[in-house]
């Protein structure tokens, strides 16, 4: 934990210490045509971009906002600690053990009155009267807000981190870290990022908020730039563009030291540690290594400590496994109870715990369950990374034979990590069996040509490049990249599925007819030359590839059925069932894996109850039945095989099908 130190408690109400005497404590920034201007509300940026969830990740996943507040928020805390450390190793002085706690605190009587009066809590409940709209300040149940007069308890999230530098810098342009991180989005510092920039991971601190309202009290080491300083604390209310009277406002407001001659700026020094204090914070001393990092409070939490547990354990898991980062993430609970992540316990990540170690430890005893491929140079990258895979033939690779796991969605999965050893994406690389987990590791030399490729949420490694965004050659990087993974992971399958029948074992019964029939002629006894079976329909399935975006393909078409020329009388108007599928090759056979088809059946037909390709209707003599197709884009590297097939739903005759490779 963090250093306490007591400090004589002075008052620290903005109230009654503002300069102008005025009873605000917060200051709200109005919009200026003048200037460019931005929704206060951030978390709208990430609005719509749910955290994916993939295969067996879907069963017990955690809630949105536990997930963007553990990736974002200790994403940030942990690039600061990476690069205080390596301050401190290139002073020589020692290297401390990182940490990240959530606690959480639960306030009533006159302890809560004092914090709703240091959080100015009671002016953000009016300012929502005013604007009468909750949603249109961007908050759902403001929670608190609507029961400050009313005897209760006030529920509050502290996220603390300890040695993590601080976020340093003097108060003015982008030199700030403080400033970057609560005030500005899309700007970032000089420093290079390893996991992310600053401006966008508040947004989990914003999320993990219902009242949308974040104080940061931070504490690091005097700098040249900035003489004399070493905290500061600064709040910020992230709400949406509202109006009140004839006035306009952005919808963020500034908690801190206002001077109507000037902006609100944070409170520095003892200034910052007492208001701290009246917060309820643990106080920081920048003489003491550990202390050098930054408090964050959050008002109302939307997250719960089972919720943040289960997701540190899915995103941070290697980091937490990894014993030389001395990485450690703790979740105190409201009673004081101490919860930490144990990744190694759950059966689902253990898999891909091998899989990382395969990728990063060299295996003494190999076994054909698992494969460690360095991936080959790519361009001007010659040491891309390590991908290690895995497979359980009793369990998980084949799950309908695992007991009580049939359920679940299952898929091949592979874990994509880099230097801050967060899990980037557990990327999807097939839906057949046997199933394979992987982990793949980047190298360092290439950590931040795949950070730039990024999206905000850091959850993948995009490979297309808009105008500007991003070097076009971290993209081609990226794309060769997944691509090779799932390679790999394809031919390492391929290798564990069993090995076809001898020749010996395979009987083609109308072969063996027609054989004995020459070997012992045609008259007599001897089997007679069987009469191909008459086809009762005709099928034309006119698939089409085309090229979509990022270079995939897609298929589409008009498949229509009729009947064929040997219709029995009486046989003018039948049921028919129809299958249209579109499914891929897996070496020489066709696997069990499938595109996704967009399909219009013919008016008058319908699709079978419980199933996703099968139509059933009425087909009449001299007519035909279109059914226009289109699938979802799919990686060029499959082999795609159109399947069309029709059968009599009274007699169930197997119809002709007709397919077409793609």
């Amino acid at each position: 934990m963090v250093n306490s130190k007591a400090v004589p408690m002075q008052n620290t109400n903005p109230a009654e210490t503002s300069s102008d005497g005025s009873s605000r404590v917060w200051h709200w920034e109005t919009i200026d045509p003048n200037r460019l201007n931005a929704s206060g509300n951030l978390a709208k940026a990430f609005k719509n971009e749910v955290p994916k969830a993939p295969g067996v990740f879907a069963r017990g996943a955690p809630s949105d906002e536990a997930t963007l507040l553990v990736r974002e928020a200790i994403q940030n805390s942990w690039d600061s600690a990476l690069e205080m450390r390596k301050e401190l190793r290139n002073s020589g002085a020692e290297v401390q053990p990182f940490e990240v706690r959530f606690k959480f605190r639960s306030v009533s009587g006159q302890d809560r009155e004092n914090l709703v009066r240091s959080l100015g809590l009671r002016e953000l409940a009016q300012r929502v009267a005013e604007v009468n709209n909750n949603s249109r300040l961007g908050l759902g149940s403001i929670g608190c807000l609507e029961q400050l007069d009313k005897p209760g308890n006030l529920k509050l999230l502290e996220v603390v981190e300890q040695s993590a530098g601080g976020m340093y810098g003097p108060w003015k342009g982008n030199q700030s870290k403080l400033a970057l991180a609560l005030s500005s989005t899309g700007v970032t510092s000089d420093v290079e990022g390893r996991g992310g920039s600053y401006g966008y991971g508040k947004a989990g601190l914003i999320r993990g908020s219902a009242t949308r309202t974040v104080v940061a009290y931070t504490c690091f080491t005097e700098r040249p730039n900035d003489p004399g300083i070493t905290r500061r604390l600064l709040g910020m209310t992230y709400w949406d563009t509202h109006d009140l009277g004839s006035d306009s406002f952005v919808g963020s407001a500034r908690l801190g030291q206002h001077d109507d001659a000037g902006p609100t700026v944070p409170f520095v020094n003892e200034h910052a540690d007492e208001y701290a204090h009246g917060l309820g914070l643990t106080l920081r001393d920048p003489t003491i290594p550990v202390d050098l990092g930054t408090s964050f409070l959050i008002v109302e939490p939307t997250v719960n400590p089972a919720d943040l547990i289960n997701a540190v354990e899915r995103n941070w898991w290697p980091a937490l496994m990894e014993p030389s980062l001395q990485f450690n993430v703790v979740v105190e609970g409201i009673d004081g109870t101490l919860h930490h992540p144990r990744p190694q316990s759950n059966s689902t990540l253990r898999s891909f715990y091998s899989a990382y170690e395969a990728a990063t430890v060299p295996q003494d005893n190999k076994s054909k369950y698992i494969r460690t491929r360095n991936l080959n140079p790519i361009g001007d990258f010659s040491t891309p990374g390590v991908v290690g895979l895995v497979a359980d033939l009793t369990d998980w690779s084949y799950p309908e034979d695992a007991v009580g796991d049939s359920a679940s969605n299952h898929c091949s999965l592979v874990a994509l990590v880099r230097s801050p050893r967060m899990v980037v994406e557990y990327l999807q690389a097939g839906n057949s069996v046997p199933y394979i987990r992987g982990c793949f590791v980047a190298d360092e030399s290439i950590n931040e040509p795949l950070r730039q490729t990024e999206p905000k949420t850091h959850d993948s490694w995009q490979q297309r490049v808009a105008s500007g965004d991003f070097n076009q050659e971290y993209a081609d990087l990226a794309k060769q990249i997944v691509s090779r993974i799932k390679n790999n992971l394809n031919d390492f399958r391929n290798n564990l599925r069993p090995p076809p029948k001898p020749s010996e074992d395979v009987r083609l019964p109308v072969f063996d007819r027609l054989l004995r029939t020459l070997l012992i002629g045609g008259g007599g006894g001897g089997d007679r030359v069987p009469v191909p079976e008459e086809r009762p329909f005709a099928i034309h399935p006119g698939g089409k590839l085309t090229v979509a975006a990022e270079g995939k393909l897609r298929i589409a078409g008009v498949a229509r059925i009729s009947f064929g020329p040997n219709l029995t009388p009486g046989d003018e108007l039948k049921e028919v069932e129809v299958k249209i599928r579109y499914r891929f090759r897996e070496g020489d056979s066709i696997g069990r894996e499938a595109a996704v088809l967009l399909v219009q059946e013919p008016p008058g037909w319908h699709l079978l109850a419980g199933r996703v390709d099968t139509y059933r209707g009425y087909l009449r003599l001299g007519e035909s039945a279109e059914f226009r197709y289109e699938s979802d884009d799919y990686d060029p590297e499959w082999t795609g095989y159109l399947s069309v097939t029709a059968n009599f739903v009274a007699r169930q005759d197997s119809g002709f099908q007709s397919a077409g490779g793609a």
